[in-house]
């Protein structure tokens, strides 16, 4: 009768059996109906460069569809060499016209540079320029001599149609609660121009604007 292995009469593995390492997934980029993934891949960085680019993935994307897209929204999930999820990131793209293409580059910290080795970027939301017709394009603010917080900036009615539009803003001290609105109406913008706007809001006694944010708000027609 053959000797017994003690090995495997303890259950402990044979030497010279080797565990596979987990498998790192490839990296992969997927599109959309209205935008189509051409071309991806880690960016390559010129380290000699005084200011490197940010570490990141590139993308050349497509807008397939007859509809110019407003907003795109990308996700990108980040692997490291085991297959574990590093970071999740978030990359937004406007104005992108009918079969027009273009590069982007979604960036990720400097510190996970060398970790990162895999990737999945996915479109989590499109929006149509028959939806938001018009976008915030540039904006800056300053404190007048009275007090007053005043926001100039510009919009652009990215859409094929005369549109209206109304900049809200809104204001907040340093404990970030809400102080105040302050809302501008903008009539009939042509399609494809771009309008100034400017608003002041003047703080209550006792409070003080530390920051604001700006959306775009709907106007009901009458």
């Amino acid at each position: 009768m053959p000797a017994e292995n003690p090995a495997e009469a303890s259950g402990v593995q044979g030497v010279g059996e080797v565990r596979k390492p987990p498998k790192m997934p490839e990296p992969t980029a997927t599109g959309n109906a209205r935008i189509a993934v051409l071309k991806h891949g880690f960016a390559v960085r010129n380290m000699l460069e005084k200011f490197p680019d940010p570490p990141g993935v590139d993308l050349a994307i497509r807008n397939v569809s007859e509809s110019t897209i407003a907003t795109a929204i990308f996700e990108a999930v980040l692997y490291d060499e085991e297959g574990n999820i590093v970071d999740k990131v978030k990359h937004g793209e406007i104005t992108l016209e009918p079969a027009t293409s273009r590069a982007i580059h979604i960036s990720y910290p400097p510190h996970q540079d060398g970790i990162v080795k895999s990737y999945d970027v996915r479109i989590v939301r499109t929006t149509t320029a028959d939806v938001e017709r018009v976008q915030l394009r540039r904006h800056e603010s300053r404190t007048t001599e009275t007090g007053e917080e005043e926001i100039v900036g510009i919009v652009k009615n990215i859409s094929q149609v005369k549109t209206d539009a109304a900049v809200v803003a809104t204001f907040y001290d340093l404990q970030k609660e809400n102080i105040g609105t302050k809302v501008v109406v903008l009539r009939d913008i042509e399609p494809n121009t771009v309008r100034q706007y400017e608003l002041r809001f003047k703080p209550q006694e006792g409070d003080e604007v530390m920051s604001y944010t700006l959306r775009i708000g709907e106007i009901a027609n009458a």
